[in-house]
């Protein structure tokens, strides 16, 4: 009975020290766009220059993603965390001192390169630590601190913003990083015991063989290609959103700052609240067709309307609110659909693989919209973010038809 309140009190506190490391990774992702009028105001650039700036956060984090999670199931997963978190927290805390495009670009690139290790490693860890009975709930928590760390940027951005102006906002958050950085790295005797505990209590057999061959292998199976265009498009459809609601609402319908970014909160932390429940619905469901169409399908939707009318502030914030409760009600489904596509052992890889799809896209997205922008093309924003939502759909369908593939191509 001691033994299972050791383990119980062992695995909160890793889920927390992981899921709180992970909630900063989100949170620098979206440092720029609350304030990016502010920025505009001192850095000379155009709206698709800073689409280049937050695109080269994306690439950078595409071209090593793969690699990474390659890295994490062969040598370990929690000193490149630990690495990571201490590079991109530097690196933000940096851009601070910027006064030229070069500059924001050279750290922000900096910053998505560290951000590499985020997804592999926390996944490993967790699956290599936490009991089996607890993991569906580690996983939820891990991403719902994700967007909960998508949630408070425009609040803690604006805010800080308003307080020591745009570079005091870059200084502080990037230094709350680091001093996490530094308590997570006191932490890494616990989190590396805890995974010793559960390996030695698990049967090795179970693990895949941990080879290259069959590595790529499994990557290149049609399940995983599938799901990897499925991330593809979800992060083509919402990452738009994420990046310029604040200021292609502004633009298209004079909606004042400060409102828009309230309904961008809005949107992020329905997303949040949508995943608690998205877990309940997951585990008693599991994964089922009718989820995705019913989430996506409603989002899209939703999303459309804002490049078709004009609403009232308080239906612009509950419009973004419900298309990102949808959004989160689906994820926790999606995790599952990416266990059942996973063999023992590979969830480094596969996830370092998928989540190089959403760096892609990532990248891809504030480039296209950028130029929109410049272009005088607002309304299309919604409208292309609505398509991709809607497309993403049939990958999901013809992932979850195909889920068995996955294991045997691991096999």
């Amino acid at each position: 009975m001691a033994q299972i309140a050791v383990s119980t009190a062992r695995d909160t506190k890793i889920i927390g020290m992981v899921s709180f490391g992970h909630m900063f990774s989100h949170l620098y992702f979206l440092v720029i766009p609350p304030i990016l009028v502010l920025l505009k105001a001192d850095i000379e650039a155009n709206y698709l220059g800073f689409g280049v700036i937050l695109g080269a956060f994306s690439l950078s984090s595409f071209i090593l993603q793969t690699p990474v999670g390659f890295i994490v199931d062969r040598i370990g997963a929690v000193k490149l965390l630990v690495w990571g978190l201490l590079i991109q927290t530097v690196a933000i805390a940096l851009m601070g001192f910027s006064t030229t495009f070069w500059h924001l670009l050279v750290l922000y690139t900096i910053a998505g390169l560290a951000n590499t290790v985020f997804h592999p490693a926390d996944y490993a860890i967790l699956a290599g630590s936490v009991d089996r009975s607890r993991l569906g709930r580690a996983f939820s928590v891990h991403l719902f601190s994700g967007n909960v760390g998508f949630a408070i940027a425009p609040f803690v951005m604006l805010g800080l913003s308003e307080l020591w102006g745009w570079r005091g906002a870059f200084h502080v958050v990037g230094l709350v990083g680091f001093v996490y950085a530094v308590f997570l790295w006191s932490q890494q005797g616990l989190i590396q015991d805890a995974m010793t505990f559960r390996q030695d209590r698990e049967d090795a057999g179970n693990a895949t063989p941990d080879t290259r061959p069959e590595g790529m292998k499994l990557l290149l199976s049609f399940p995983v290609l599938m799901c990897l265009l499925f991330f593809v498009l979800l992060t083509l459809g919402f990452t738009g959103i994420k990046i310029y609601f604040v200021t292609a609402i502004g633009l298209l319908y004079d909606t004042p700052l400060t409102v828009a970014n309230y309904a961008l909160t809005g949107f992020l932390g329905g997303t949040a609240v949508g995943i608690v429940a998205g877990g309940w619905l997951a585990d008693r469901l599991g994964v089922r067709k009718l989820t995705a169409f019913l989430t996506l399908g409603g989002a899209a939707l939703l999303i459309a309307l804002f490049g078709a009318v004009a609403m009232p502030s308080a239906a612009i914030f509950v419009t973004i609110t419900a298309s990102g409760f949808l959004q989160g009600l689906l994820l926790p489904t999606r995790d599952l659909l990416i266990k059942d596509i996973t063999p023992e052992g590979s969830m480094g890889k596969v996830m370092g693989f998928l989540s190089s799809g959403l760096m892609g896209a990532s990248f891809v997205v504030p480039i296209l919209f950028g130029w929109m922008l410049d272009h005088e093309m607002t309304r299309s924003i919604f409208w292309f973010s609505a398509v991709f939502i809607a497309a993403s759909m049939f990958c999901f369908v013809t992932t979850q038809e195909h889920s068995g593939d996955g294991k045997k191509a691991g096999a």
